[in-house]
């Protein structure tokens, strides 16, 4: 930092260096870090999985389970009660499920909970839990495991569960007699997928929706109860801010067990599948410990039962190393997509934000997905599947503690292949970096150099002489030697009585360059202001963005009769009209006279590295989000730069154009147009397709807000209150033409 606020460094070697280089390296870095995550997916550069936990003893027990006949008959008779008595209903059949575990001497509870839907008029869904507790004999109730299925009715959409929930029950009849269990297993049936396991996991930690220490807000940056603004003072009939208490109500639990250290979520629509896909990804794009989901696969195949994970099989292993390379990147690129919604894929996902390591086993066939040579694969049936559930549970059955030796952070680019956070990161690094120098590279350039400044800044110097005379000596000084001999001539001649000629002329000099410094110093405190003002105005603008679907969604429907998806997405569009049109003049509003270019430059080097700095706090937490926003913006970032009037028209179009392109909102309807006219163009036609498109993302920002209040998703947040307001700020910058800057800053 010495070096960079010394005012004679413009003058540096690696300074000039970097004012000519920067760009060029910026752009290598970029490119260097898409590579070195393709590059990720050989083996060359991945790891082979391995276990770092060695009490889980995998493989290691006796298989026992013998309860195939029974998973057949708890099978039919669960499908015929619901043919038989929930067939035009959605409701789950709670009387058998209560019956049936009460039959294998279990405590058996149900749990009730409610949602007042937050972006609805008042629409309530309620709905109910069965759960029932196996009691260790051998330790008291401190630790316990989670065996789960969510309950499907014969209306959903999806595949049914009802498999799953029958191999649960069986397991649990050939669970119940053994006395070698040391932790309480849970068996649960939820009800609406995971909004049940939602509550149920909040009513489990006594998180109730109006407690101090737990509050489902829009992305939890406002707290009920605390200061803000109420709407309600200005529009009567308007609950701006009471949803957000009242949202989940988890109801509470009849009873409890210990600490849950595991959880297996079962997705079984068959007693015959061809195949288990191992789902990892969570809430916000948490991962399970590492050890957990390699003993599934594992035990996966101790069991002789095919398992994958996205692209990876286990049954197919490519002799031809580029094809293998391929498959693994086509893998990774599958586990991004995934985890950048940041919406789990099973109920499993749900545990992480609670410290529990949790996946869920999904049955597949042929008709699920394109998977290579699957019709020649052996069936398993309950009798496999309920080995390997036995397997799993009884090694997780031998923890000690909690899972904590393995890998949080993770990518998978094949089922026995794990790329480490210290080997993925640094392609986001490396982005960041690019961002970073050419904000570096700004900075240098606005500051004054040394030749320059000093003729500018000392006009005695550059006193007209006469031709043929040679220039002073003085000028080969420096600035202090300067002032040191002007102050010594003053100081010597002082008492005398004869003037020096020229005496006042150097005296109004001085005068006038201290004027101009302090100057100088009051223009640069106000563009400082200027630049804070600008800045902290554009991300109240997002902060109000990210907190308007629940006033849009009033709105639409109490004036103009409007569905809560259409309110919320055409308020956003127009919100982000009036932005592309308004943003370019609020640098002006809080100033008099005409932007400078070294204002603007200094907007430039703050959004650039607000940018960075978002784009390693996501990559922290969920890294395919992070490695997405920065390899869609750091282009732009880079290109995007002060327009400076009389310069080349083209490039300034270009990038406004390309800033345009990657409006948050805008981006998203793109993309969802040209995805579903690719799919849907050719049989339904483009305009039609497009609007398929144009519903997909309406959908899709609807499911973000909601996920938002109900789960703690903040996907919509980020995008909302830190991304929207970079954008808008990057759309200043190209919209405002600027003089170029001063001569001694060239």
């Amino acid at each position: 930092m010495g070096l960079l606020s010394d005012p004679e460094y413009g003058s540096v070697k690696w300074v000039r260096i970097l004012k000519k280089v920067h760009r060029p390296l910026c752009f290598l870095c970029y490119a260097v870090a898409l590579v070195w995550f393709v590059m990720l997916a050989n083996r060359d550069f991945n790891n082979e999985t391995y276990f770092s936990e060695n009490a889980l003893l995998p493989g290691l027990v006796t298989n026992e389970f013998n309860g195939e006949y029974a998973a057949k008959q708890y099978l039919t008779e669960f499908e015929q009660e619901l043919e038989e008595k929930y067939y035009d209903t959605e409701k789950i059949p709670v009387p058998w499920l209560v019956a049936k575990m009460s039959q294998l001497h279990l405590e058996v509870y149900t749990h009730n909970y409610t949602l007042n839907y937050p972006l609805g008029q008042g629409q309530i869904y309620k709905g109910t839990n069965v759960y029932g507790i196996l009691r260790a004999a051998r330790t008291p109730s401190l630790e316990a495991l989670v065996v789960s299925a969510p309950f499907r009715p014969l209306s959903s959409h999806q595949k049914s569960t009802a498999a799953g929930i029958a191999l649960m029950l069986a397991f649990a009849e050939f669970a119940r007699p053994q006395k070698y269990w040391a932790k309480d297993i849970i068996f649960l049936v939820t009800e609406h997928e995971q909004l049940g396991m939602q509550a149920w996991l909040e009513a489990y930690h006594g998180l109730q929706s109006d407690s101090e220490t737990f509050y489902t807000t829009l992305g939890s940056f406002w707290k009920p109860g605390s200061f803000g603004l109420d709407l309600t003072n200005f529009f009567p009939g308007f609950d701006w801010l009471g949803s957000h208490k009242k949202c989940l109500n988890p109801g509470q639990l009849k009873a409890r067990s210990g600490a849950i250290q595991a959880a297996i979520n079962l997705e079984f629509h068959s007693p015959k599948i061809k195949y288990v896909e191992v789902k990892v990804e969570g809430l916000n794009g948490q991962l399970p410990n590492l050890d957990l989901v390699n003993l599934v696969h594992k035990l996966c195949v101790k069991s002789g039962i095919h398992h994958s994970y996205k692209n990876s099989y286990s049954w197919v292993r490519n002799r031809n190393k580029v094809d293998d390379w391929v498959n693994n990147i086509w893998t990774m690129v599958g586990m991004v997509s995934t985890q950048l919604a940041g919406v789990p894929n099973g109920n499993h996902g749900l545990f992480h934000r609670f410290g529990i390591e949790a996946v869920t086993l999904e049955g597949r066939d042929s008709s699920d997905g394109p998977a290579p040579r699957v019709h020649s694969l052996s069936a398993a049936n309950f009798h496999r599947l309920g080995l390997a559930l036995e397997t799993v549970l009884r090694s997780l059955n031998n923890l000690l503690e909690a899972f904590h030796q393995s890998y949080f952070f993770y990518m998978l680019p094949a089922t026995d292949r794990f790329v480490s956070i210290g080997q993925y990161m640094p392609s986001l690094c490396l982005m960041c970096a690019a961002m970073l120098l050419r904000a570096l590279a700004l900075w240098v350039g606005v500051q004054p150099t040394q030749e320059r400044s000093s003729q500018a800044e000392d006009p005695v110097d550059t006193e007209a002489k006469e031709p043929g005379e040679r220039p002073p000596e003085r000028l080969s000084e420096s600035s202090n030697q300067r002032v040191h001999n002007r102050k010594t001539i003053k100081e010597k001649h002082s008492d005398s009585e004869s003037e020096i000629p020229g005496e006042q002329d150097v005296k109004e000099v001085v005068q006038s360059s201290d004027e101009r410094v302090a100057n100088s110093q009051t223009q640069l405190n106000f563009s400082m202001v200027n630049v804070g003002a600008n800045y902290l105005l554009v991300h109240v603008l997002g902060y109000a963005a990210m907190n308007s679907p629940v006033l849009f969604t009033q709105l639409g429907a109490k004036y103009f009769s409007l569905p809560s998806e259409v309110s919320v997405y055409y308020g956003l569009c127009v919100t982000s009209a009036v932005l592309v049109v308004a943003a370019p003049v609020l640098p002006r509003l809080l100033r008099r006279g005409a932007l400078t270019y070294e204002e603007l430059t200094l907007v430039n080097i703050l959004v650039l590295i607000e940018l960075s700095t978002l784009c390693l706090a996501l990559g922290m937490h969920n890294f395919p989000l992070g490695l997405a926003v920065a390899a869609l913006y750091t282009p732009v970032a880079l290109l995007s730069g002060v327009v400076v009037r009389g310069r080349g028209w083209i490039s300034v179009w270009l990038q406004r154009a390309a800033c345009v392109v990657l409006q948050p909102l805008g981006a998203l309807t793109a993309a969802m147009c040209v995805y579903s006219v690719a799919v849907y163009g050719g049989a339904e036609g483009a305009a039609a397709a497009a609007g398929r498109g144009r519903d997909a993302a309406m959908q899709a920002v609807m499911f973000a807000v909601a996920d938002s209040l109900i789960y703690g998703n903040w996907v919509f947040n980020v995008a909302a209150s830190v991304l929207l307001p970079v954008w808008v700020v990057l759309w200043q910058i190209v919209c405002n033409s600027v003089e170029g800057p001063s001569p001694a800053r060239r």
